[in-house]
């Protein structure tokens, strides 16, 4: 049984009411509404009243009184399981009293009638006597109709027709209020919107353009209408065209509307007729609704088309442009069609507006088109963020004369038009940043046009002339399938459509695109590192100041019991008290780099290895200690190393253990303070009480605490998440501290998992960790299988695939149920928490770390969660992007992201699939991020080096500021232009060098040398392999080589054993008795 949403139920009131409150001039001055709907008729889907219905409870109320006044009483009248449909929202809202009115079949709703026309007028603050009462003008007529005496609504319209005759009431029109109350939609109706579009695009990009092509390639004779109802059979069924949606959720908004030969009209109102399709200028217009929101597209295909067609089509692509930028908030909205003329006129293309239609385009929702919210030249209405409009622009009756058609073939179609039409329809959602399209399917002159009949006169007098010549037929044929003259074509020219669309659109869109983006990327990066220069300007670094080494401050502070000529460690102070010519020396710990105890002869010795200049420290040095060994080393004297002897040695040996064991410590402790360094205090967690805390039990977090595996729950409180282990280890992360939030459901996965990038890291034990996760596995990540083989039909195995797809459905709802209930949490609280799902379309496998794994994009980062380490990369902090190893021979190919902190290295993706590159370059241009590519592998740490030091590194000049330079990483595309340079002189050289074949023909023998001498180095080289294969037997195998081994030497003597010990002497032979001894030995 159908449930009313409760809480959107009273959003959306709340939204109605205050409309009506507020802005009376919408609704004409009414001081009440009585906003009733008739009985279910189907021919009408978009009146006013259904509309509202399933805006306001979801469903449709047919033959039910909805009064609704200013003091938010609302009072609905109709039969009884309406009335408990609504029952749900009695009392939920203060603001809001609803009384509900069942339909009284003894009084024929007589009580209830005399209910609602005494609230109509009562308590309003009209001062007059008649009281106006907001109404759905259109439909009162059809609602008067009824011949059923039952129903309620018919009477009670003419209960208001005696209310305005005596002249107590008077009724005006709120059509257009409700309409500005539903234009901007909230974030649940945006989702629905932005669906049915891509359902819209989808239909025409698989369902309409493939069947045409069919119809062209195949020469099909087939009606506009006919045509219509096989997109409209696609509508309604959208797993025609593989697409997985319910059909019962989808509908044609109305039907296709085709049209060609000559025959146009651009009103939405137009018919397909029933007249053959011709292959000239074909347009198409296609609704798709989805969940009862309705979406739009239209497109104009072009065969054959004119010079003329082709450039007036261009004009159009602008001319949307040109509507798109002035679909800003706040403007009116006859400001889009004012800027279209305006476009028109400035380019001088005056003569096209007289060709415009009457309005381009009309808002877009539940009502598939709203009148009232049209793109008109007199509409004052102002645009709002969250308003979707299906802007519709075309232009209507355009000419075509003979000097126009010169160049198009006698058999082409076109030939015969004398008058056509061009459409471009999409969906448009106004944001922040203006119009954004929804329909993503191309619309250049490449994705709509088709070149069917191309020179098809001059091959057919060929054919003529030769008709006995089969091969001069196949090299015309070839010669024909093979031309690329940049536009999409059918089968029949060769040339598949997406192949054409990716060639130019893809490419050399994408190419241009990101020239504009390195450019502007320079100049953010200029400013950005300006703005940081200027910030840290004057202030001196605390870090690189080193702190001076003070183990006593005095010899009285030695401790007790120091002997001359004694080594002794002092753990409390952290420093070894070393005998210098019978004086006891104090070194800190932190100065010694090793010590060493070397194996005992007659006496004991005790090596002690310090910091010093001039060597390399090692990556272990204390921090402390280089900025020591470097403010010292100009001027200082350094010991390298002191040795210490005795004949007694268990004073040294207990001082290597304790100078061991206090180094230990030390560099524990350096470790431990280099990890809460950069630790922020975290505010305390505010437990909620007295109401029920959402919670996810029987989580696995990681990183896990001491090694162990650490399970517990998870909860939302008022201002961050609590995480209880099973042994009361406490996790606590901040609203506040959470930079993204990420939830990953179970697909092709072991796991369902949230996962949180914070802004500032946590400690987790001893550690501090940027990443946290907690996930619950659906299926054991290793699983025992039983010997016996078991069919794929076995029951108990379906059973258990079965059981697995509920558990993993049933986890991923209650993963995503938490993750709403903490998104309104933080909410309620005032903290922005908004969780990312991966784009799984748009992953990828690569190596990140030690194994291949699936990469996915989200809204914000680039990710791999479900194998640790775990890789986590902020889209912010990448600079640019470099794909490393791009030929044309390798398979693989690795990304390199580099940070905009150049003391960072960059992160590396390896063994990237070549199919991906494309992909992954359309992806990073949609997020605006450049990115470059090379044959080779880079040195990154040389490259950063350099352009950290490089102050003028994203400018385009020298110091001088006349000298042109590569500015950024535009120094990475040096190395493909070079090669591409070689190459254009060595086919120069080539084409009219003669010596140079010659040249070319001894450089191929010396390659054929090369490669035979290759082949004897792979012989070399697999010999090699097969000695460490050998080397790599295991001990039963080497037990049984060494008794053949000592059989052998027994029935050959001892000369066996002398000639492979000579050979191996001599260090170029290699023979496998050597090997043999060899393993004996070691054996």
């Amino acid at each position: 049984m159908a449930e009313l949403d409760v809480e959107r139920f009273y959003n959306r009131l709340k939204k109605l009411h205050s409309s009506f409150v507020k802005h009376k001039n919408f609704w004409n001055g009414a001081q009440s509404m009585c906003l009733n709907r008739g009985q279910l008729n189907d021919d009408e889907p978009y009146n006013r009243s259904v509309v509202l219905h399933h805006w306001l409870f979801g469903y449709e109320l047919p033959d039910t009184i909805v009064l609704l006044k200013e003091d938010g009483n609302m009072y609905v009248c109709s039969t009884k399981k309406k009335c408990e449909f609504l029952q749900p929202a009695i009392g939920k809202d203060a603001a809001f009293k609803i009384h509900l009115l069942v339909r009284n079949k003894d009084d024929n709703n007589a009580e209830n009638y005399a209910t609602l026309l005494k609230q109509a007028t009562q308590g309003s603050s009209a001062k007059e006597n008649s009281y106006k009462v907001g109404v759905i003008a259109k439909e009162r007529d059809s609602n008067k109709d009824g011949s059923n005496p039952n129903w309620i609504l018919p009477s009670f319209e003419k209960k208001l027709d005696e209310a305005v005759e005596s002249k107590s009431m008077e009724l005006v029109d709120v059509t257009h209020g409700i309409a500005l109350v539903m234009a901007a939609k909230d974030d649940f109706e945006r989702d629905l919107m932005k669906k049915s579009s891509v359902l819209s695009n989808k239909v025409m990009k698989h369902g309409f353009v493939k069947t045409l092509e069919e119809v062209i390639e195949e020469d099909t004779k087939i009606t506009n209408e006919a045509l219509a109802q096989k997109i409209e059979s696609i509508l309604e069924d959208p797993n025609k065209i593989k697409l997985n949606v319910p059909p019962e959720d989808v509908q044609p908004c109305y039907f296709p509307i085709i049209q060609s030969g000559g025959k146009y009209d651009l009103k939405i109102s137009a018919q397909s007729t029933n007249d053959t399709m011709t292959t000239d200028i074909i347009t198409v217009s296609l609704g798709a609704r989805y969940k009862l929101y309705c979406s739009n597209i239209a497109r104009t295909f072009l065969v054959d088309p004119p010079k003329k067609v082709s450039e007036t089509y261009e004009i159009l692509l602008e001319l949307q442009d040109a509507c798109l930028e002035a679909m800003v908030p706040g403007q009116p909205l006859k400001s889009v069609y004012k800027a279209a003329v305006s476009y028109l006129q400035k380019n001088g293309h005056g003569d096209l507006v007289s060709k415009l239609p009457k309005n381009l385009g009309f808002a877009q929702g539940l009502d598939f088109r709203d009148s009232t919210l049209t793109l008109s030249p007199k509409n004052g209405v102002t645009l709002k963020k969250g308003m979707f409009f299906c802007l519709s622009i075309g232009f209507q009756d355009l000419e075509l004369t003979s000097s126009d058609l010169s160049n198009t073939p006698d058999i082409s179609p076109v030939k015969k038009l004398k008058t056509y039409a061009l459409l471009l329809s999409d969906m448009v959602v106004i944001s922040e940043k203006g119009g954004e399209v929804l329909t993503k399917m191309g619309k250049a002159i490449t994705d709509v046009a088709y070149n069917v009949n191309d020179g098809g006169d001059d091959d057919d007098d060929d054919d003529e002339e030769n008709d006995d010549d089969g091969d001069a037929k196949l090299a015309r044929k070839l010669a024909k399938e093979s031309a690329a003259d940049g536009e999409r074509r059918s089968k029949r020219l060769a040339r598949d459509p997406s192949a054409a669309a990716e060639a130019s659109e893809g490419v050399a869109e994408r190419e241009r695109r990101q020239i504009e983006l390195m450019q502007r990327r320079n100049e953010e990066r200029v400013r950005e590192i300006a703005r940081k220069n200027a910030k840290n300007r004057g202030k001196d670094s605390d870090e690189d100041v080193a702190e001076e080494l003070e183990a006593y401050r005095s010899p009285k502070a030695y401790p007790p019991n120091v002997q001359p000529n004694q080594v002794k460690v002092d753990m409390a102070n952290q420093c070894v008290i070393l005998p210098v010519f019978g004086n006891p020396i104090p070194f800190h710990i932190s100065t010694i780099k090793n010590v060493v105890l070397p194996d005992p002869d007659n006496a004991t010795l005790l090596r002690i290895n310090f910091y010093t200049a001039g060597i390399a420290l090692g990556k272990d040095a204390p921090t402390n200690m280089l900025k020591l060994v470097q403010k010292y080393a100009p001027y200082a004297s350094f010991i390298r190393e002191m040795t210490f002897r005795s004949l007694d040695g268990n004073n040294l040996v207990a001082a290597f253990r304790q100078i061991s064991e206090l180094r230990k410590r030390a560099r524990a402790r350096e470790i431990r303070e280099q990890e809460e360094a950069n630790l922020v205090q975290q505010e305390k967690l505010i437990r909620t009480k007295n109401e029920r805390v959402p919670r996810l039990a029987d989580l696995t977090m990681r990183p896990v605490f001491a090694g162990r595996k650490t399970q517990g729950n998870l909860e939302a409180h008022s201002n961050g998440l609590r995480f209880i282990s099973t042994r009361s280890e406490v996790v606590d992360i901040m609203y506040a501290n959470i930079k993204y939030a990420i939830f990953q459901p179970c697909e092709n996965e072991i796991m369902v998992l949230v996962h949180f990038h914070l802004k500032n890291p946590i400690m987790v034990g001893k550690k501090k960790h940027i990443d946290i996760q907690f996930f619950t596995e659906v299926v054991d990540a290793s699983q025992a299988v039983d010997n016996g083989r078991r069919s794929m039909y076995d029951p108990d195995e379906m059973d258990d695939e079965q059981r697995e797809r509920q558990l993993r459905k049933k986890l991923n709802n209650a993963f995503k149920d938490f993750c709403k209930k903490v998104d309104a949490v933080a909410k309620k609280n005032n903290y922005q928490l908004e969780f990312d799902v991966p784009y799984r379309d748009l992953g990828f496998m690569g190596n990140p770390h030690k194994e291949m794994v699936q990469i996915l994009p989200t809204l914000n980062c680039l990710v791999n969660l479900t194998e640790t380490p775990f890789f986590v990369v902020d889209l912010d902090d990448v600079d640019h992007v470099h794909f490393e190893r791009v030929t044309y021979m390798s398979k693989a190919f690795d990304m390199i992201l580099i940070n905009k902190d150049f003391n960072k290295m960059p992160w590396r993706i390896d063994m990237i699939p070549n199919g991906d590159k494309d992909s992954i370059q359309e992806w990073l241009t949609d997020m605006e991020i450049s990115y470059t590519e090379g044959p080779m592998n880079l040195n990154w740490k040389s490259i950063l080096n350099t352009a950290k030091e490089d102050d003028r590194f994203y400018m385009t000049t020298e110091d001088d500021e006349v000298t042109e330079k590569e500015a950024g990483w535009e120094i990475l595309r040096m190395f493909g232009r070079e090669d591409e340079e070689e190459e254009e002189e060595d086919e120069d050289d080539s084409d009219f060098g003669e010596e140079s074949v010659g040249e070319e023909e001894e450089l191929e023998e010396d390659d054929e040398e090369e490669d035979f001498d290759s082949e004897d180095d792979d012989e070399s080289d697999f010999d090699a392999d097969a000695e460490l294969e050998e080397e790599g037997m295991d001990w039963d195998e080497m037990e049984e080589q060494a008794a053949e081994d000592d059989k052998r030497k027994r029935r050959m003597g001892d000369e066996y054993e002398e000639a492979p010990r000579k050979k191996r002497g001599g260090g170029n032979t290699r023979d496998s008795g050597g090997g043999r001894q060899k393993k004996q030995r070691r054996r």
